[in-house]
């Protein structure tokens, strides 16, 4: 249901906190108008979830009155062993700025909700999970130590994984395409949200650790409708349905957005070495159905920002 709007009382008393507010010493003015904003989305965020609650079942109810309402999907009762493993590498916090460490830490809640619904076993581990990013779960993302079948490590990559034989970093700047996902190798997908700003970012540390690359084989494939920027998630999710049904293609339509797909014979000739799956990622909204999982929303990772 919409909120009213503000009464005369209301903005009179905005008014009045307006004039008499002081910014912090040592504060600039957007900085203090950006803290304000996150308050009144703590503040409100409870009234928040109560309407988002009672309009889903609103819906839900007219879809059952109408015959519409569709087959809710639980996660299955056993998962198959898939020799796979999966990391993401977030050891970019510093990269970030606070938008976007909301948005890798919704990405992360994206997954997890992913790896519960596979019906392969599909382990994932969380590196170098400190700083902004710990911080977000710990206050806003809290029912993420009840996880399973995801870790949360605060070790970078090199020391969780010393041993690098068994290793490959996806990279959208290499031309290693991987055809198929080897089982007893672990794929490494990097944790960052900066909207290409860092080019080569997850290759040059590959090479740095001595890891094996690759990227995924989108222009095999599909054709993507501006570069092919994808979310950490949705590359954790396309290997996912990859290992479900074995088909690259219908993995990659499954799960990218359609605004995100063109014909490709519209792009059979445009295609470039740096829009093959890079996975140095965008935003990504979080579904209502990781919400249900645990992973509560902020206000910040409503709307989903541009790619350049």
């Amino acid at each position: 249901m919409p909120r009213p709007p503000p009464t005369a009382e209301e903005i009179e008393e905005f008014r009045r906190q307006k004039l008499v507010e002081v910014i912090p010493e040592g504060m600039s003015k957007s900085e203090w108008k950006k803290r304000k904003r996150q308050q009144q989305w703590q503040d409100s965020k409870e009234e928040y979830r109560r309407e988002k609650r009672a309009k889903k079942k609103a819906v839900a109810a007219r879809q059952r009155e109408q015959g519409t309402k569709p087959q809710r999907k639980f996660p299955p009762k056993t998962q198959q062993p898939s020799g796979l493993s999966f990391v993401f590498d977030c050891a970019f916090d510093d990269l970030m700025n606070q938008r976007e460490v909301v948005s890798m830490s919704n990405q992360i809640a994206r997954a997890y909700n992913v790896r519960r619904h596979c019906t392969y076993e599909m382990p994932l581990s969380i590196v170098s999970f400190d700083k902004r990013l710990k911080t977000r779960f710990d206050d806003v993302i809290r029912d993420h130590v009840n996880w399973k079948g995801i870790e949360f490590r605060e070790e970078p990559l090199e020391k969780v994984f010393p041993d690098t034989s068994k290793l490959v970093y996806f990279s959208a700047d290499t031309d290693d395409v991987i055809e198929e996902l080897e089982e007893g190798t672990t794929y490494i997908i990097g944790g960052i949200v900066d909207k290409n700003r860092h080019k080569n970012l997850c290759i040059n540390k590959a090479k740095e650790l001595g890891i094996r690359v690759g990227r995924l084989p989108i222009d095999k494939y599909i054709a993507i409708n501006g570069r092919s920027v994808l979310a950490t998630s949705h590359v954790y999710e396309i290997c996912c349905k990859w290992k479900e049904y074995g088909d690259w293609e219908r993995a990659f339509n499954e799960v990218l957005p359609p605004r995100k797909l063109k014909d490709k014979s519209e792009d059979d000739d445009h295609n470039e070495s740096n829009t093959t799956g890079e996975v140095e990622t965008t935003h990504d909204v979080v579904s209502d159905t990781v919400e249900n999982s645990g992973a509560n929303e902020e206000e910040g990772a409503k709307s989903e920002p541009k790619a350049n």
